[in-house]
């Protein structure tokens, strides 16, 4: 049976990097958001564009992605979602979208320190790589405010993966 892996975190947490780590020790296929979301889109302020149009982007490009996913649940191939996943209503939709597909869930959580990642993001802004979007520092606390930490009872195995604070 195929698993559906949700990698859930915050920016500059490690996701991206735990993904790839992943998606190399297993046969699956790869799908990270901003990598969609800036090749369809292209790169945009977050904090300019506002938080109703990111969303609205975010969605449809979740949808595209989903589309895609469902075939190679198909043909039994594991899929990773490189999302974030900051919020359990999007996570629980992601888990019974991967049931009714007839595949499990898996939940990543990507958990580091907020300081970790505040010094991350400084390095990562000074060079910003292709596929990754500028985060200011006003954006990143209240991507901290938003975000709900996955829990055991939404319907998936939860595995976390911790960050010390030496990053």
């Amino acid at each position: 049976m195929p698993t559906v892996h949700l990698i859930s975190g915050l920016p500059c947490s490690g996701k991206t990097t735990y993904a790839h780590h992943l998606h190399a020790e297993c046969d699956s296929i790869l799908f990270s958001l901003d990598r969609w979301l800036i090749t369809v889109f292209g790169k945009y302020d977050l904090a300019k564009v506002g938080h109703e149009e990111h969303v609205r982007r975010v969605l449809a490009c979740r949808e595209l992605i989903w589309s895609q996913c469902l075939e190679w649940l198909r043909r039994s191939v594991d899929v990773i979602l490189d999302d974030g996943f900051f919020l359990r209503e999007n996570r629980v939709q992601a888990i019974e979208s991967a049931t009714e597909a007839g595949a499990t869930t898996t939940i990543h959580l990507v958990d580091t320190p907020v300081s970790v990642i505040q010094t991350r993001l400084r390095s990562r802004n000074a060079t910003l790589p292709r596929h990754n979007f500028a985060i200011d520092p006003a954006t990143l606390l209240s991507f901290v405010e938003l975000f709900e930490r996955p829990s055991d009872d939404e319907g998936a195995t939860l595995l976390v993966s911790s960050v010390s604070e030496r990053g």
